[in-house]
């Protein structure tokens, strides 16, 4: 009884709490896995038995930090495999997601109609559910600047902007853009501090929480400056104009609207603005459009506006402003990592409450009539590719996370080797995501230790590798099909270089 009084003062709870059904139904098959999701679980694995962040390869992890591997290791000490692990964060930062975007609609006073529609767009996006059927670290970290935009924009006392601090370090070990982000909210933390502490406090409190959370991730990019010669590893830089990112962008941004990923999902990641359909791309300006027209609109009529719808759209605007800046620079000068939709995700719910707060300050009635109607348009389709897409996901799997990719012969082979076998591959990232066996050396390691006791060493080797040279030469071949072969490379206490003269 008291939990349906509950829902019922408080029916954003029950909505946010759905809204963690379609990536659990489209996880149901087991969670997707990528590239980066196998380092990430290679190094909770391996923290989770005390040895450090280590990557698939055995080597120390740089390229990427360590904050959602954290929740693989809980789990490890759990009992819970990283599997569910993942599945559970994913879930659970979609519910605080969603709430946090109804905390915020909330406090722009927008009507109740504006909110729901506003609401129900992020917990039924098909953008967001790409992103959370996947062990990726946005989930956390989308979850992690609603949480901090939700702090930052209302007067608060001095623990939250401890709680602020926190944040700002976790930002920075979830992805290590997080300072661009933690940047502009500690801004606003201190701009909405003002009116209370006065302009010394305010920007001491603030400067004071970024700052301090900016202690530990010096450490960090230090260790990797030791490890690596890089802060944040090797990265090549894309070159070109910054036009080039923009376009990029403004197609992702199409692709949202449209509930579509280019190239259906299999583009991989250097997306560039011809890998985008022309729906897309005209989807973009639009979304361009709109997004300037209704700010613009809603700044020239801001003195009529409350002091927290203000506050709100402005803080959404501070950070669309300062993250997609840096993204365009960084294409261009740091790394070639495209703005497409994982890249730009952060921005997807900041997007929606500066749309939705900014609309639902229209006041011609015709006008209103066609900007809700639209959203209720938008919304329906959402919700039916949302939907669809959760089922599809949930039926085989996703990526390497797949039923397929588990279920490969070669790769069931592999798995049933003996636990202290030592494994080298020409695609360790995609058998460790069929195997969770650790490490899985490259041929190009064979002369670096094995870290942990073996008994016998096996090569397995594909086909069809991004590392296509570099085959031992001279093991006894155990296992072979189409796909590639299994060789035994003999026991671990011989000479391995043999292999490779």
């Amino acid at each position: 009884m008291e939990t349906f009084t509950l829902i019922r003062r408080h029916p954003a709870l029950l909505v946010s709490v759905m809204s963690a059904v379609p990536s659990l139904v489209g996880n149901r098959k087991g969670i997707g896995l990528s590239w980066d999701s196998t380092d990430y679980v290679a190094v909770g694995l391996s923290m989770a038995a005390g040895r450090g962040a280590l990557d698939v390869t055995g080597v120390p992890m740089a390229i990427r930090p360590p904050g959602l591997s954290v929740f693989v290791t809980l789990g490890d000490w759990l009992s819970v495999s990283p599997d569910v692990s993942l599945r559970i964060v994913n879930a659970l930062c979609m519910v605080a997601i969603v709430w946090c975007t109804d905390l915020l609609l909330r406090r722009c006073g927008v009507r109740p109609l504006a909110r729901w529609i506003g609401v129900a767009i992020v917990a039924l996006s098909p953008a967001l559910l790409d992103i959370f059927t996947m062990a990726w670290s946005e989930p956390p970290f989308i979850a992690l600047i609603l949480a901090g935009l939700v702090i930052a924009t209302r007067e608060r006392a001095w623990p939250w902007d401890v709680a602020l601090g926190v944040i700002f370090t976790a930002l920075f070990f979830v992805r290590y853009v997080g300072p661009f982000y933690a940047a502009p909210i500690a801004l606003v933390a201190a701009l909405v501090q003002m009116r209370r502490s006065g302009f010394l406090l305010a920007f001491l409190r603030a400067g004071t929480s970024l700052s301090l959370s900016m202690v530990l991730p010096w450490l960090w990019l230090m260790r990797n400056k030791d490890l690596t010669g890089y802060l944040t590893g090797y990265r090549v830089p894309g070159g070109g104009t910054l036009l080039d990112p923009f376009k990029t962008f403004t197609a992702t941004l199409g692709s949202w609207l449209i509930a579509r990923p280019p190239l259906d999902g299999k583009g991989g990641i250097y997306l560039n603005w011809n890998d985008f359909s022309a729906y897309m791309q005209v989807a973009g300006v639009v979304v361009w459009i709109v997004l300037v027209a209704s700010l613009a609109r809603f700044l020239v009529d801001a003195r009529t506006r409350s002091r927290d719808a203000v506050v709100v759209v402005a803080a959404c605007t501070l950070v669309f402003l300062t993250y997609g800046g840096f993204s365009l620079y960084r294409f261009v000068y740091h790394e070639m990592g495209p703005l497409d939709s994982r890249m730009m995700s952060g921005l997807y719910v900041p997007i929606v409450v500066m749309l939705v707060v900014a609309l639902d300050s229209v006041r011609a009635r015709q006008l209103r009539v066609a900007v809700a109607s639209s959203a209720l348009v938008v919304l329906a389709w959402h919700s039916t590719a949302t939907v669809r897409d959760g089922i599809d996901y949930g039926r085989t799997g996703r990526h390497w996370g797949s039923e397929f990719h588990r279920t490969v012969p070669i790769h069931e082979y592999a798995a049933k080797l003996p636990a202290d076998a030592a494994l080298y591959s020409n695609e360790p990232q995609s058998l460790f995501a069929a195997t969770f066996h650790w490490p899985i050396r490259n041929q190009y390691m064979y002369q670096l230790p094995y870290d942990l006791p073996c008994s016998r060493r096996y090569f397995v080797w594909f086909n069809q590798s991004f590392l296509p040279d570099g085959k031992p030469v001279g093991g006894t071949v155990v296992y072979e099909d189409s796909w590639g072969q299994v060789i035994d490379l003999d026991a671990c206490n011989t000479d391995i270089g043999r292999f490779w003269p």
